[in-house]
């Protein structure tokens, strides 16, 4: 790890990836990077780590935007405002109410630390690294699962998450001129996931501790067939943790939190998301001689 207290240190640069309340674990890396003096010049975000990306290069740090979250972001979870249109199942005007609650006015101008946040045009297939005009835009259209989502007009295109084409933006991060890059994977492997409890569209608390009792009751019974969200966002599991897998090739440092117990929805854990990160950063700084 380059020092970082000389004014010719190496340029550091968070690279923080995609995979939706698994991405709370983020809040536990940054938390360690801060207790061990490390902090990013550049940081550079998909999906749930350019939301979280977006509020530490607004200034806050990790303890304020662990508060912040607690609250507010089981909003998230619910994904309630339900459509029937032909370009997503979801509308997102709630996930929009509390990305506003979270991000404000916000513009890329307002950054005290320079950032990126990476969408997909769903057109052409291309990667869009967005970094001018308001931040909840591009965060919204980093964080649109195809299909779940209904895609995000910006720029002239129609953008969605990032993850498909690259869920841990290392990349984007050498773009910004960092020397060295600090990758965070959240995305566990998928063959591991698709029969797990996962906390459905919609489930109100007394639903979700119904579904797990059933859940618990039938652990030993043959897996039912996964419902069309679990198909949904299991398509992006597969081919992301490749790409993912891809993206750290790139990375000085390495931190994948072990997180594949917790669900995409499944907000409500984010203690057990964020100790996940914290234990990650460690061991990865410590096995790193740092």
């Amino acid at each position: 790890m380059p020092a970082t207290d000389s004014s010719d240190r190496a340029k550091i640069g968070y690279a923080l990836g995609g995979g939706g309340a698994r991405g709370l674990s983020h809040i536990g890396v940054i938390k360690v990077l801060e207790e061990y003096g490390i902090y990013p010049d550049v940081i550079a975000g998909t999906s749930i780590g350019a939301l979280v990306g977006a509020l530490y290069a607004s200034g806050l740090r990790a303890g304020d935007i662990e508060r912040a979250m607690r609250l507010d972001l089981r909003r998230l979870a619910m994904l309630a405002d339900v459509t029937w249109s032909l370009t997503g199942l979801v509308k997102g005007r709630r996930v929009a109410a509390a990305l506003k609650s979270f991000l404000g006015d916000l513009t890329f101008n307002d950054m005290k630390i320079p950032f990126a946040c990476v969408a997909t045009d769903i057109i052409s297939g291309e990667e869009v690294v967005l970094r001018t005009g308001p931040v909840i835009t591009a965060v919204r259209a980093s964080i649109s699962v195809p299909g779940l989502f209904t895609p995000v007009r910006c720029q002239g295109r129609y953008l969605v998450d990032g993850g498909l084409v690259n869920m841990v933006p290392v990349s984007i991060c050498r773009q910004m001129g960092a020397d060295f890059v600090v990758g965070v994977n959240v995305i566990p492997d998928p063959s591991q996931l698709l029969h797990q409890p996962e906390h459905e569209v919609g489930d109100s608390e007394e639903e979700e501790d119904s579904r797990l009792s059933r859940s618990r009751r039938s652990r030993q019974q043959k897996s039912a067939a996964p419902n069309v969200v679990k198909v949904l966002i299991q398509s992006l599991y597969i081919p992301g943790y490749r790409i993912a897998r891809e993206n750290l090739r790139d990375a000085d440092l390495t931190i994948s939190p072990e997180v594949g117990d917790i669900g995409f929805f499944q907000f409500d854990k984010e203690a057990e998301a964020i100790e996940a990160g914290e234990r990650a950063a460690r061991k990865a700084l410590q096995e790193a001689g740092i």
